[in-house]
C-alpha cells in the first residue's frame, strides 16, 4: 500500500519540474502589468474578438483569445490570496476591473458603429452559462497555473486561453449595451465572472500546494476565515449555473421522449405525424397528423400512454390537430393541412404519406418542398428571438416559394412592438433565413377587437 501511495504521489507530483518560486512570482507579476504592451494587446484583442463575434467567425474569436492578456491579473489575484498579500490583491483587482471596463466599453463602441447588429450564434452562445462552464473554468484554470509554474511552460497557456474564453463574454456584454439588450449583458457578464472566479481559485489552490511563501504571518483563524469565504463564494457562483444546466438537461430529455412518443404512436400505416411541438408554459404536447382520424377513446388511450411511459412528459396534456386522409386529395386539401399546421404553431416534419403529395404541394403550397430545412430555421428563430426582447413569445411560419423564395413569419408577442423594434427583428429574420421576409406580428392573447392582421405593432 505504501508503495502504491508513493508511486501515485510521484505520478502527479507538481514539485518535480516546478520552476523556482522567485521565477514563478516574477512570471505572475509580469502578467499583471497594466501598461505598455499588455494594454496595446488588450485593445487589439477586444477589436478582434468583437469583429469575430459580429461576423460569426470562430477562427477570429480563437485568435483574440490567444492574444488576450486578461488572464494575467486573474492569476495575480490568486497569487495575492495565496501569499496573503492584501495590498497586491487590491492592486490586481483594480487592474482587472479596469481591464473589464475598458473591454466592455470598447466593444460597445464597436457594436454601436458596425452596420451589422444581428446577433450571431457566437454571441448567443455566451449568454446562458451552465455548470459545464464552471467545470471548464476549474480544469482550465488549474491547467493554466500548473503550466505557468513549470520550468518549461510549453503550449498549456494558449490552450487554456481558448478553453476558458475570457475575452468573448466581455465583448458580448458590450454588444448587449450597444443594442440595449440586458439579456446579452448580464448573461455574458455572468459567464466572465464564472471563468474569473474559478481560474483565480484554481491558481490559489495550486500555489498553496506549491507552498508559495506568505507575505506576512497569518494565524490559523484567519486562514480558516479565508477558506470559508472562498467556499461560500464558489457555491454562490455555481448555483445559477446549476439551475441553467438543469433546465437545459430537462429540455433535451423532453425532446428525446417527445420524438420517441410521436414515432411510436403516430407514424403508423393508418396515420402520419406532420409535425409536433412542446408548449412548455401550458404543459401541452401538440401533434398534427393526417390519416385515419382518432376518436375520443383512442386519444384518451394515447394520453394515458404519455403519462405512464414518458416520465418527462407525464404532466403534459395531449392536443391533436388532425385532418382525415382522403384518396385523391386535391390542392385545397393539401393547403388545408398546411394551414392548420401553421395556425397551430407546430413544427413541420416530413412523413411517408405527405411525400406522395410533394409535387402537388410544391405547386399549390411551395413552402412544403423544404419542410426539414424550414423546421430547423423556425426552431433556431424560436431559440434566438426571445433574446431580443422579453415581449417576443414565439415565431411560426415557413417558406413561400414562387418567382422568389420568401419566408412568411408570424411573430407572437405579449406586448406590442415599437416600429424600431419591429424593424430590428425583421433585419434579424432576413439574415437568419437568407431570404426576403413577410412579417406578421400578432398579440399572443389578443382582445376581441384586436383580431386583425398586424395587431402586435404599435404604429
Amino acid at each position: 500500500m505504501e508503495q502504491f501511495k508513493k508511486a501515485f504521489g510521484e505520478l502527479f507530483n507538481l514539485h518535480g519540474d516546478s520552476a523556482s518560486m522567485a521565477e514563478i512570482i516574477e512570471r505572475i507579476q509580469a502578467g499583471g502589468v497594466l501598461k505598455g504592451t499588455n494594454m496595446c494587446i488588450l485593445v487589439l484583442a477586444i477589436f478582434i474578438a468583437s469583429i469575430g463575434l459580429n461576423m460569426n467567425s470562430t477562427a477570429v474569436i480563437i485568435g483574440a483569445m490567444l492574444i488576450s492578456p486578461l488572464m494575467g491579473n486573474i492569476t495575480a489575484l490568486g497569487y495575492g490570496m495565496a501569499a496573503y498579500d492584501t495590498q497586491y490583491v487590491k492592486e490586481s483587482f483594480l487592474k482587472l476591473a479596469f481591464q473589464v471596463f475598458l473591454s466592455i466599453l470598447t466593444s460597445a463602441i464597436y457594436f454601436s458603429l458596425t452596420p451589422i447588429t444581428t446577433a450571431s450564434t457566437e454571441l448567443i452562445a455566451r449568454t446562458a452559462p451552465t455548470i459545464w462552464d464552471v467545470l471548464i473554468a476549474i480544469f482550465g484554470g488549474t491547467a493554466g497555473i500548473i503550466g505557468l509554474t513549470r520550468e518549461e511552460r510549453g503550449n498549456v497557456i494558449p490552450g487554456v486561453a481558448i478553453a476558458t474564453a475570457l475575452m468573448p463574454p466581455l465583448c458580448t456584454a458590450g454588444y448587449g449595451i450597444a443594442t440595449h439588450q440586458p439579456t446579452f449583458f448580464w448573461g455574458a457578464l455572468y459567464l466572465f465572472f464564472i471563468n474569473s472566479v474559478f481560474i483565480c481559485l484554481s491558481a490559489f489552490v495550486v500555489l498553496k500546494v506549491l507552498r508559495v511563501p506568505a507575505k506576512e504571518y497569518v494565524s490559523e483563524s484567519n486562514f480558516r476565515r479565508q477558506r470559508i469565504f472562498l467556499t461560500i463564494l464558489g457555491v454562490l457562483v455555481i448555483l445559477p449555473s446549476l439551475r441553467m444546466a438543469y433546465i437545459s438537461v430537462q429540455e433535451n430529455l423532453q425532446n428525446v421522449q417527445t420524438k420517441a412518443y410521436v414515432e411510436k404512436f403516430f407514424n403508423t400505416d393508418a396515420r402520419q405525424a406532420v409535425s409536433y411541438r412542446l408548449k412548455s408554459p401550458e404543459k401541452i404536447l401538440e401533434v398534427a397528423i393526417i390519416g385515419r382520424k382518432l376518436d375520443d377513446s383512442e386519444i384518451d388511450g394515447l394520453q394515458k400512454n404519455l403519462a405512464a411511459d414518458y416520465s418527462y412528459l407525464s404532466d403534459y396534456r395531449l392536443n391533436i390537430v388532425q385532418n382525415e386522409f382522403r384518396e385523391g386529395l386535391d390542392a385545397a386539401g393539401v393547403n388545408e393541412i398546411l394551414q392548420n399546421t401553421l395556425k397551430s404553431g407546430i413544427r413541420e416534419e416530413e412523413s411517408t404519406e405527405l411525400k406522395k403529395y410533394k409535387s402537388l404541394s410544391a405547386t399549390y403550397y411551395p413552402a412544403y418542398q423544404n419542410l426539414s430545412e424550414q423546421k430547423r430555421v423556425v426552431e433556431r428563430l424560436n431559440q434566438k428571438l426571445p433574446l431580443f426582447s422579453p415581449k417576443i413569445v414565439r415565431a411560426e411560419g415557413g417558406a413561400l416559394v414562387g418567382d422568389e423564395k420568401r419566408f412568411m413569419i408570424i411573430l407572437y408577442v405579449n406586448e406590442r412592438l415599437t416600429a424600431d423594434e419591429t424593424a430590428r427583428v425583421k433585419n434579424f429574420l432576413v439574415a437568419e433565413t437568407e431570404s426576403p421576409v413577410t412579417l406578421n406580428v400578432q398579440l399572443d392573447s389578443p382582445a376581441a377587437q384586436d383580431l386583425i392582421s398586424g395587431n402586435g405593432i404599435a404604429w
